[in-house]
């Protein structure tokens, strides 16, 4: 069990592809700038993520590697098309217009295109899904996250409910603003989490010398 928590923890914390890889910043720094697009964003993602990468894991070693990655972005557009008229009937037609293009570029971006080569594929298939649920949960946090806070400063709510700060910062709603939201939060998350590593590099020197100096001591 604690295996696996490490495993989900790769994608959700110490390889998050927005905060830390970067490789998904632009969906989210565009289109995330309400809370339901940032819902609408992670419900596709989910859907075309994950039916992707256990399609794409089918695909025969034998081929080479280039058509490999072609096949893949076959796949995940294909995958796509179901997945945005679920997103259509879940959020009706005016959020999906709403998303554009953004939509496309999930279907083709580096976790499906490259961590399935690199990673997912390269897994026993009950740790690949342990993995891969990981990375889908650390885009949509972050992508949920960015929304909400997009929308309280923005238009001072969430979804349907009224958070009047007082103030309203309208730069953030644009895709330069939602940029500095998440370089931000980067910037924090990445401070943290080497704070976090700190720390328990030095708990486990300490725990080191501790255990020294009971072997010097029975000595």
């Amino acid at each position: 069990m604690e295996k696996s928590n490490l495993r989900l923890s790769d994608g959700l914390i110490r390889q998050n592809i927005v905060l830390m890889s970067g490789i998904a910043i632009a969906p989210v720094a565009a289109r995330a700038n309400t809370f339901e697009n940032g819902l609408a964003l992670a419900f596709a993602f989910t859907l075309v993520a994950f039916f992707s990468i256990f399609i794409c894991r089918l695909i025969p070693k034998k081929i080479v590697y280039t058509i490999r990655v072609i096949i893949y972005a076959l796949i995940a557009g294909v995958v796509l098309i179901p997945v945005h008229l679920l997103v259509t009937l879940v959020f009706g037609e005016a959020m999906t217009a709403g998303l554009g293009l953004y939509l496309p570029i999930l279907a083709v971006n580096p976790l499906i295109l490259t961590k399935t080569e690199t990673r997912f594929c390269l897994r026993p298939i009950h740790i690949m899904m342990v993995e891969l649920l990981g990375y889908i949960a650390g885009f949509n946090v972050v992508c949920i996250l960015v929304g909400l806070l997009r929308d309280i400063f923005v238009n001072g709510r969430i979804g349907w409910m009224t958070v009047d700060l007082g103030f309203h910062i309208p730069a953030i709603e644009t895709t330069f603003g939602g940029l500095i939201v998440v370089g931000v939060m980067a910037g924090l998350f990445r401070a943290l989490y080497n704070r976090s590593k700190q720390i328990k590099a030095k708990k486990l020197e300490k725990e080191r010398r501790r255990q020294e100096l009971i072997r010097e001591v029975a000595q």
